[in-house]
C-alpha cells in the first residue's frame, strides 16, 4: 500500500464502543495514491463514523466535495459536485474477506483497518457516467423541440416540407 494512504489507518483496538468519528480531507494526492484517475483536481471531505458493538463494527462513511473532469460534448474543463456513501459492517473472523459489499471480515489479530479504499470507492461510484457540465445549456436534439435560436424563416419552410410528406 501506498505510504501516503497510511494516514487512513483506524486502529481497531483503540476504539470506544459506541461511535467513533473521523474526518478526512482528500485532495488529488490522495487519488494518485491509487494510480491513474479520469479527473483531476479533487477537493472532497469525508466523515467515518464507525460505531463499535462488541466485536462488531458498523461502517457509516459519507463523502461530499467536487472533482475536475473533461465536459464529454466539448472537452472542456468543468467541476463536477459529487456526493456518496458507503455502509458496511466490520466484522474478526478467521481470515480477510470482501466479496460481501455489507460485510468486510477481517482476521482476529487485525490491530488496524485502512478506510482509504472505501473511501476511494464512493468518491468513483459517485461520479456520473457522462460527463456533462451542469452549469451550461445544452441544446435539446429532439426534432419536436427546435432551439429557439433558428431564424422562424427556416422554421416556417420547414413546415412546408412536412406539411407535404403528410
Amino acid at each position: 500500500m501506498d505510504k501516503r494512504l497510511r494516514k487512513y489507518d483506524i486502529k481497531l483496538f483503540d476504539l470506544d464502543e459506541g461511535t467513533n468519528r473521523f474526518d478526512y480531507r482528500l485532495e488529488q494526492d490522495f487519488f494518485d495514491g491509487f494510480g491513474t484517475m479520469e479527473f483531476e483536481k479533487a477537493g472532497i471531505d469525508a466523515t467515518v463514523n464507525i460505531t463499535k458493538h462488541g466485536q462488531l463494527m458498523e461502517v457509516d462513511l459519507h463523502t461530499r466535495g467536487h472533482v475536475e473532469l473533461l465536459d464529454d460534448r466539448t472537452a472542456e474543463p468543468y467541476m463536477q459536485p459529487l456526493s456518496g456513501s458507503i455502509r458496511t459492517v466490520l466484522r474478526f473472523g478467521p481470515e480477510y474477506n470482501d466479496d460481501n459489499d455489507d460485510l468486510i471480515l477481517i482476521p482476529f489479530d487485525t490491530p488496524v483497518f485502512n478506510v482509504a479504499q472505501l473511501l476511494y470507492e464512493s468518491v468513483l461510484l459517485s461520479i456520473p457516467m457522462k460527463h456533462l457540465d451542469p452549469k451550461r445549456p445544452y441544446e435539446e436534439e429532439d426534432p419536436e423541440n427546435e432551439p429557439a435560436h433558428i431564424d422562424p424563416r427556416w422554421m416556417e419552410l420547414k413546415k412546408l416540407l412536412n406539411d407535404k410528406n403528410t
